[in-house]
């Protein structure tokens, strides 16, 4: 799970190097110099550092197709921090496949790019490097860091995800809140999403940035928000208040407008249950939009009923909620 580094295949023909350091650190070493020259190999030119020797090859790589870069990767492995210097600075190079809006999945980092293929051979060595692209400028560079983020499973990716998940670009916000939410039980994740509530009420903050800490924590279905929700609905801003109030109706599946007195009467009297009580409450209201909200919600949490459909009638779903509340009964303490 999260922490441990995944097996990655190397690119055909590309053989591990000899790791002298325990695998058991994530930090990331230098190697102050390359090893011996194999016999057969090419000479490197005199008094050509490791940096020099690291930017040649990544140069020549990133012109190359899939099934051309083994070699190069299998000698730049060896040249650890000034290889991955080199890569991060040419990332992510040109595309062997743009990500197309209909991929059914993330692509792998083998089939981006020449660098993206490259860089995720270092394993947990690239992390700090993809932290930094994660950060860049480019935004392509951002989206395609991020989404090498889904061939890894380590804790120390989900504070840039969630800097991500407040990028200014849709479809790298998309990525890093699905990446994140496979980290829901992680302590750091707690914390991550404790950040993006700070961002979410700091008046300092750009709107824009705020409005993008409530969707995420929206999406992310952080249920310990409904109290700030409820705050944020009187926000000078009012887009800040529609988003805090869509925010509470996910959460919640139930809608009190943008007043704060009936949400704070509600938190009063049903703040301290399960998020799954609410939704179960949920179904029994009187608006067809909240019912239906309220059945994919305790699908996608539970996978204990089908969602009803639209256009199922509100008997259907009484008939559900007594059913959820039963299962509830045996579930909660």
């Amino acid at each position: 799970m999260a922490g441990q580094k995944p097996k990655r295949p190397l690119p055909a023909g590309v053989l591990p190097a000899t790791q002298p350091w325990d695998d058991d650190d994530p930090g990331s070493r230098v190697r102050a110099k390359p090893p011996p020259r194999a016999a057969g190999s090419e000479a490197a030119p005199p008094h050509e550092t490791p940096q020099d020797r690291a930017r040649t090859l990544v140069d020549r790589l990133i012109e190359l197709g899939p099934n051309e870069i083994a070699p190069l990767v299998r000698r730049l492995l060896p040249l650890g921090n000034f290889a991955l210097e080199e890569l991060a600075r040419s990332f992510p190079g040109p595309l062997w496949r743009p990500t197309l809006a209909t991929d059914s999945r993330l692509p792998r980092p083998e089939e981006i790019s020449a660098s993206a293929a490259a860089l995720a051979t270092f394993a947990g060595e690239a992390i700090p490097y993809l932290a930094r692209l994660m950060r860049s400028p480019n935004s392509e560079a951002r989206y395609y860091a991020t989404v090498i983020c889904g061939s890894y499973a380590n804790t120390e990716l989900i504070e840039p995800l969630a800097q991500v998940a407040l990028d200014e670009d849709r479809e790298c916000r998309r990525v890093a809140l699905h990446l994140l939410s496979a980290y829901q039980h992680e302590p750091r994740y707690r914390s991550a999403l404790a950040e993006l509530r700070k961002c979410a009420s700091d008046v300092e903050q750009p709107l824009p940035a705020r409005r993008r800490a409530i969707s995420a924590l929206t999406q992310l279905r952080d249920e310990s928000s409904a109290p700030l929700f409820v705050d944020l609905l009187a926000d000078l801003d009012r887009a800040i208040g529609t988003a805090s109030r869509v925010g509470l109706r996910v959460l919640t599946a139930h809608d009190f407008g943008f007043s704060r007195d009936p949400w704070l009467r509600w938190l009063s009297e049903r703040g301290h249950e399960s998020r799954i009580q609410w939704l179960i409450e949920g179904l029994g209201d009187s608006r067809a939009n909240i019912r239906l909200l309220a059945s994919r919600e305790l699908w996608r949490l539970t996978r204990f009923l089908q969602p009803l459909s639209e256009t199922a009638d509100r008997n259907e779903f009484v008939s559900a909620q007594k059913n959820y509340q039963r299962w509830w009964a045996k579930r909660s303490p």
